[in-house]
């Protein structure tokens, strides 16, 4: 703390507050044990109204806890930080307290702080935030705007928002499911579960009676919450809309507003605010005084009766990839992938959540109780077709999450087909034989986009990526032929066809597999990911394999190149 800041602490014993939660957490005749109450009566600051300000802390130290700020018999609430919820804390309840937010999750480690210097720590942190500029004041409010706006919401629920990588002006669709849940949608987003139906009826129920508008505030400055005092009116949307000291919306969505007609008593709006470099999303429904068909501009400016916030998450997947730092480049790339096995499953989970919403898996087996500890769906799914399991299983992850299963293994025509469409080919076939011949079909058709061959072998030690253009030297076939142009067995597998023959599992009637654990399942997984992210982001001026042990990734770029190979060799390329 500064010098010149006195304060003086008194202890008096809290009853009826049973934890750090919020009015939920209160619970009356129950007593707070182990606690103490100390007053701070803090001068040689200007502290707003003269309140006084509570410390609450164990009165037996733990090296994990931490204090607490309150405020007494607070009645103002237009200030940061200091939450909404009151709460009677002493034995009488005469008395009222409100908490005071001064820290973000993790932002301190309380087991390396003494007593003091958490105490210390605290009360300079009231300090700061009663010293706060009006300026300052605006953006700490703007920092936890959604916190504010879903305070003032009315309790309907969540409503859910897709609304996609394109921050403009647009119209959204209204949906209201069978058990009341609300999501609004932008054109051209398509959700897995838009036809889906529960007892013969559709789960999901456009709602055309209320139009919704999603509008990007590009100006945020006196754009606040609402607060318990200070409400959202239409001198607000007025403010946001026709602003005429700051421009808070762009020209462009200006002009839409005053092209769109109205004629229904209420609108949706979702505005979205940039702060601190994250877009925040909040929404609102209005009520207009008529039906009278007019520009949705004009009745904004004219007609507005209520403003009515509700509480809205977004949760596109756009949105959410940006949140966790996925690359955003494969969101739009089509993937096909050969294989829905123990490595596909694998290969197929990871790259709908690094940012694939589109892929076709081809896989013509049924999962077994064998697969079950090196695959990711469940015995739900035993007897049943890996693919289509790994559909239902993959499209419940997000609803803007499309797979197209095909219970089929590729031939050549498929494969033909296929190419056309995809941006990336996936092998994760444990056959060698079916890798080979798909090898020969991509060099004969020309094939344009990248293939990716991945596979594991026997042992569990060590994994293989080979990534191949066919516009370059290099193909699969290449790993099978020596310098002198001899077919001879995978030269990129170090476990030897003595060793592999011990690792088989027979299962009679000349069906086999072969002993690999997860392990080697996530790392080679975990590598493909890293591969595919280069091939999108730049293209590669050679093909390249990667061996991957227990403890390297080696690239060994083009060396396995061989100029005598069948498929690709002595072309002039």
């Amino acid at each position: 703390m500064n010098n010149h800041t006195k304060m003086y602490v008194t202890y008096t014993r809290i009853y009826g507050w049973s934890d750090y939660g919020g009015e939920s957490s209160y619970q009356p005749g129950y007593r707070l044990e182990n606690m103490m109450w100390m007053t701070l009566l803090v001068y040689d600051y200007i502290i707003p109204g003269g309140k006084e300000y509570g410390c609450w802390y164990p009165e037996i130290d733990q090296d994990t806890s931490s204090p607490f700020i309150f405020v007494k018999n607070d009645t103002e609430y237009d200030y940061p930080h200091i939450l909404p919820t009151s709460i009677p804390m002493d034995k009488n309840f005469a008395n009222k307290y409100r908490y005071v937010c001064l820290d973000e999750n993790d932002s301190t480690i309380p087991f390396l702080q003494s007593f003091e210097e958490k105490i210390i720590d605290i009360i300079e942190k009231l300090i700061h935030l009663l010293s706060l500029s009006d300026i300052e004041k605006a953006e700490e409010f703007q920092k936890e705007f959604l916190f504010y706006w879903n305070q003032a919401a009315e309790d309907t629920g969540i409503c859910k928002l897709y609304i996609g990588k394109e921050r403009e002006f647009q119209k959204l669709n209204a949906y209201k499911s069978n058990d009341g849940a609300v999501r609004f949608v932008a054109n051209g987003i398509c959700l897995n579960d838009a036809n889906k139906k529960v007892n013969g009826s559709k789960k999901w129920r456009h709602l055309p009676e209320l139009p919704v508008f999603y509008i990007p505030i590009t100006d945020k400055r006196r754009v606040l919450p609402p607060t318990r005092d200070k409400k959202w009116t239409a001198e607000n949307i007025v403010m946001l809309i026709y602003g005429k000291q700051f421009n808070r919306i762009s020209h462009e969505s200006y002009v839409k507003l005053g092209l769109e007609k109205i004629k229904t008593k209420y609108v949706g709006l979702v505005f979205e605010i940039e702060i601190n470099g994250n877009y925040i999303d909040f929404a609102a429904i209005i009520e207009f005084r008529s039906t009278k068909n007019d520009t949705l501009l004009n009745k904004l400016k004219q007609e507005i009766v209520e403003v009515v916030p509700i509480v809205s998450k977004r949760t596109d997947y756009y949105y959410l990839c940006k949140q966790i730092g996925n690359e955003i480049t494969l969101l739009d790339k089509k993937v096909l992938l050969i294989g829905a096995g123990s490595l596909g499953s694998y290969i197929a989970r990871e790259l709908v959540k690094t940012g694939v919403r589109s892929l076709t898996v081809y896989d013509k087996e049924l999962l077994e109780e064998e697969n079950l500890l090196r695959h990711t769906i469940g015995d739900l799914w035993v007897d049943c077709s890996k693919v289509f399991g790994l559909k239902c299983e993959l499209e419940r992850i997000h609803p803007e999450i499309h797979i197209n299963a095909v219970e089929k293994n590729i031939d050549k025509n498929l494969l033909v087909a296929e190419m056309k469409k995809a941006d990336l080919i996936l092998f994760a076939v444990g056959s060698s034989t079916v890798q080979w011949e798909m090898n020969k079909i991509l060099k004969e058709q020309k094939c344009n986009v990248k293939v990716i061959y991945t596979w594991l072998e026997a042992g569990g030690e060590n994994s293989h990526i080979l990534s191949i253009d066919y516009n370059k030297q290099g193909c699969f076939q290449c790993l099978f032929t020596d310098e002198q142009g001899c077919l001879i067995n995978n030269k990129a597998n170090n476990v030897s066809e003595i060793d592999v023959e011990a690792y088989k599992i027979r299962n009679g009637c000349g069906g086999t597999r072969v002993a690999y654990g997860n392990a080697v399942l996530l790392r080679t997984t975990a590598v493909l990911l890293d591969v595919i992210r280069k091939n999108f982001e730049r293209a590669e001026s050679t093909n390249n394999l990667i061996n991957i042990t227990p403890t390297d990734v080696i690239d060994v770029k083009d060396t396995f190149v061989e100029r005598k190979c069948r498929c690709c060799g002595d072309e002039d390329i």
